[in-house]
């Protein structure tokens, strides 16, 4: 107790006025029977944790909401479902996220929260009218959904073949691809669910769908301490070490050479986020894969969210394009936008300046194969911009 007590002091007297002008988020009732915990809600949930920058204020409300949920938490769930729609939360991917978590919480859990919603949303004027419309759009699935129907198949199917193919046909193959929520946010939703609930089992193959969709290590790491205060150190530190496990055999997959002979690399493997100075938008690079010996070939499959694309680059030697799923655009400098579709193969010429991603309403993903020469396989240039991305497309 003496260490936080004296880190709290110390925040304090780091700043007296802030601290001072600071209004107390802490209930009354906290702050007559139980002041300690009443400095603690102040000083380290609100006056640390919920404001650090390596966690958006919308991931945390997203996180908080799913724990809330997931708990049945609902006497705290009208405050916390204020503040996400302040933090940008919006209304349908509130009711997203309710539908998502009946599925890995439980039906009673999600009818529970309907009530405390249905308020919120009536005192904040939602029109909830338009919560009936279907998602505008069907999302492609990640690159690692084959290999996970069939380890579903191969291990619920033999005792469950029902559940096994509700599994794949509503759980996966329907719900994960409604576009009322982001594969990344469905990520970050199920994964603080599970973790709140201490879902261990499922927890691991959830984190690593979460760096698929695009979330990254260190956003896993920071809602998971987020989620300590609010459901409780031991749950948190249980779901660390799963994330810690993860971690460790993607790092390990990464380091083992390349065996000699023929290679087969698994869809989803090694999953990393694609970079910011490199893409715009949720970008997820996968099954990255090099030639032995000589070869200077390599490349990997990269799914692109809908509104995401690449910089504008070249290659020495051009680059392949093998569109699997979604639709998405191209375009090389002086020629129009060109709509591409599952099927279509892309060929660039080398060293014409290119660029290649989703549309805004669909997701997109390839397969990207091209030759190093004198060790590099590419040259990165500016983004594209809104009004290059937006151009008519044909």
């Amino acid at each position: 107790m003496k260490p936080v007590v004296a880190a709290m002091a110390a925040l304090t007297l780091a700043t007296p006025v802030e601290a001072q002008e600071r209004k107390s988020v802490a209930p009354k009732a906290m702050q007559a029977v139980a002041p300690g915990l009443a400095g603690y809600t102040d000083e380290v949930l609100f006056g640390d944790v919920w404001i650090s920058p390596a966690l958006s204020p919308r991931d945390r409300s997203l996180v908080t909401v799913s724990a809330l949920i997931a708990t049945g938490k609902t006497a705290q769930l009208a405050g916390h479902l204020g503040r996400a729609l302040d933090n940008g939360v919006k209304p349908d991917e509130i009711a997203g996220v309710v539908t998502h978590l009946a599925f890995y919480t439980g039906w009673p859990n999600a009818v529970s929260s309907l009530e405390v919603i249905e308020k919120v949303f009536t005192d904040r004027g939602v029109d909830m009218a338009s919560l009936r419309a279907p998602p505008s759009a069907r999302l492609p699935a990640p690159a690692s959904d084959a290999a996970r129907a069939r380890t579903v198949t191969a291990t619920i199917g033999p005792v469950a073949p029902k559940l096994a193919a509700l599994t794949n046909d509503v759980l996966f193959g329907d719900l994960w691809r409604r576009s009322d929520l982001a594969p990344r946010d469905r990520s970050l939703a199920t994964i603080a669910a599970l973790a709140a609930n201490g879902d261990e089992a499922g927890l691991a193959f959830h984190i690593g769908l979460g760096l698929e969709n695009g979330l990254t290590r260190a956003q896993v790491g920071e809602a998971l301490t987020h989620l300590a205060f609010y459901a409780g150190w031991p749950k948190a530190t249980a779901a660390v070490a799963v994330a810690d496990k993860v971690f460790k055999g993607l790092d390990a997959n990464a380091a083992a050479p390349a065996p000699e002979g023929l290679v087969i690399i698994p869809p989803g493997a090694q999953p990393v986020q694609g970079p910011a100075a490199t893409f715009t938008g949720a970008v997820t690079v996968a099954s990255p894969f090099k030639g032995g010996g000589q070869a200077g070939l390599g490349g990997a499959t990269v799914t692109f969210q809908p509104g995401a694309r690449s910089n504008w680059h070249s290659h020495p030697l051009g680059q392949l394009l093998v569109v699997t799923d979604g639709e998405g655009l191209v375009q090389a400098e002086g020629e129009p936008v060109r709509r591409i579709r599952p099927g279509d193969v892309v060929w660039t010429p080398p060293g014409v300046r290119h660029w290649h991603g989703a549309t805004p309403a669909s997701a997109m993903t390839h397969v990207a194969v091209a030759e190093a020469l004198d060790g590099k396989s590419v040259t990165w240039l500016g983004p594209v911009t809104d009004a290059e991305y937006r151009a008519p497309a044909r």
